[in-house]
């Protein structure tokens, strides 16, 4: 009868791949049984993808991978709900993706490597794009293409040129990802100073990987910028306002992370963080001993910490650079490279004291394939409430001929930025960040009414709240949720604000 093999056993490719495909599984599991469709979800599957103009959108916004991806699993011209066909196949991908990487990293991989590599998909703030049926699988394949192209050589030649081409290709898909792949190429750098490389070998690397990540932008900036047609690509103007602005929007950011680290789980990270500094100086030493010039171990010593820098700058990357600044949970892709930079450094150290404590770094996995499963739980929670709610308004105007019988149906939301969600009370005061993560700040869309038989909502309304209230000063209906007037052959739903207080009243 064969033994199952420890945390430090050599496994075979086969057995990495099994490894990587099981844990992606698992973290994906509550996405899949939740089956939510999350914002852009519920117009996109009611018109199968194709906008008012009746083309696909994803081309306009420099992502046509996507549009060609669905085209082809749909064979057609448009994009039907396969949910969760497409995740499926990008968790899939990802997969043997993050697989490769734990070869790249170690030549001879063991369980603890497969641990290292993890967070590039456990990354709690990459659950927001993966709740997206539609877009969630161009983040994955995305994500897969950023972690294929660090795994290239930059010899010979075609494999640099591939790399440079997996960056547009992930580009393509989703822009965002190309932070992923800067912030692996600055832990590339710093492998080649543990591997105690030389400095001209250092050097040479880092300029390959930067060629390989200009190259890629380059590329895309060729092919898929060119066909954007939504003016959200303005920069933050380089003024007098601009270091304000990012000190601002850096401050965000960090208030988003540190929503993570509650009393529960910032003992783990903390703790991550404490190996990954002493493994780090431990690191600093050795290049300090070796027999080489002040000079160039000085530089050696730089190319090890300095990297450290951008890794965190880009948790959320490029965006900050943006005129239109988005904070959502989706954009900080790069918080899973930070992870994998202190997995690393501390698998280095515990290995070096004694195989068997590399199982420490299954604790903050654990952490977010649990974060995982909350937020796939609240998902249901909120998607309960959105049914029940929509269902009732639908049952109130298909039982009153005023109000089915109008002309159109305009909903209006009440303005509140704030978001209400009773049931979900105990696991936002438990995991703060599941509130940020979910951002879901609407109660109902017109959208969603015809799945609920009501198909006469429209999205641009004449009247806004104001001059709806004061040419129909008594509603027809005042329900907890919602006010319905009528203003001549046109009813106006303005959702409320919700009064009662979240937390469950015994």
């Amino acid at each position: 009868m064969g033994t199952v093999p420890s945390l430090s056993t050599p496994l075979s490719p086969v057995q990495v791949r099994g490894l990587c495909a099981l844990a992606v599984a698992l973290h994906v599991l509550p996405l899949i049984i939740a089956d939510y469709p999350y914002i852009d979800d519920i117009w996109r599957s009611q018109s199968a993808g194709l906008g008012d103009d009746g083309r696909e959108s994803w081309t306009g916004h420099g992502r046509f991978l996507l549009a060609w991806l669905y085209q082809l699993l749909s064979v057609s011209g448009a994009a039907p709900n396969l949910f969760p066909l497409p995740l499926l196949l990008g968790a899939g991908v990802c997969a043997m993706a993050l697989a490769s990487l734990a070869r790249h990293y170690h030549s001879v991989p063991s369980a603890s490597s497969v641990l290292v590599v993890l967070p590039l998909w456990f990354n709690p703030f990459f659950l927001q794009g993966l709740s997206y049926q539609y877009d969630g699988a161009g983040m994955a394949l995305a994500l897969a293409a950023c972690i294929w192209a660090i795994t290239l050589t930059l010899e010979p030649v075609w494999k640099c040129l591939a790399g440079a081409l997996l960056v547009a290709v992930a580009a393509s898909f989703y822009q965002v990802s190309v932070n992923v792949f800067a912030g692996l190429c600055c832990v590339e750098v710093m492998r080649q100073v543990l591997g105690q490389a030389s400095l001209r070998q250092v050097c040479r690397h880092a300029l390959g990987r930067l060629g390989q990540l200009l190259g890629g932008c380059g590329l895309y900036y060729l092919t898929a910028f060119q066909l954007i047609d939504v003016p959200r690509t303005a920069l933050l103007p380089v003024d007098g306002a601009w270091l304000p602005a990012m000190r601002q929007r850096l401050s965000i950011i960090a208030d988003h992370v540190l929503s993570l680290l509650t009393p529960g789980p910032a003992w783990l990270f903390i703790g991550l963080l404490l190996l990954a500094l002493i493994a780090l100086m431990a690191a600093v030493r050795e290049v300090s001993k070796q027999r080489r010039s002040m000079v160039e171990r000085a530089l050696l010593a730089a190319f090890l910490l300095l990297p450290l820098a951008p890794i965190v700058l880009l948790v959320h990357g490029m965006m900050l650079l943006f005129a239109s600044f988005d904070d959502g949970a989706r954009s900080l892709q790069g918080f899973g490279v930070l992870m994998v930079t202190l997995m690393l450094l501390a698998h280095r150290l515990l290995t070096s004291l004694q195989a068997r404590l590399a199982w420490l770094l299954a604790v903050p996995l654990l952490f977010m394939l649990s974060f995982s499963y909350a937020y796939g739980r609240v998902l249901v929670v909120q998607k309960t409430l959105q049914q029940t709610v929509g269902m009732a308004l639908a049952q109130r105007i298909q039982s009153q001929p005023a109000l089915y019988d109008a002309q159109r149906l305009f909903m209006l939301d009440s303005g509140s930025s704030g978001q209400w969600l009773a049931g979900a009370h105990g696991s936002y005061e438990a995991m703060p960040a599941l509130r940020y993560v979910l951002n879901v700040n609407f109660l109902l869309l017109p959208e969603m009414m015809p799945r609920f038989g009501v198909s006469n909502f429209g999205s641009h309304p004449a009247l806004d709240r104001e001059q709806v209230l004061a040419q129909s000063p008594a509603p027809l209906v005042d329900d907890m949720y919602y006010a319905i007037h009528k203003v001549g052959g046109t009813v106006y739903v303005l959702m409320k604000a919700p009064k009662a207080p979240e937390a469950y009243r015994w």
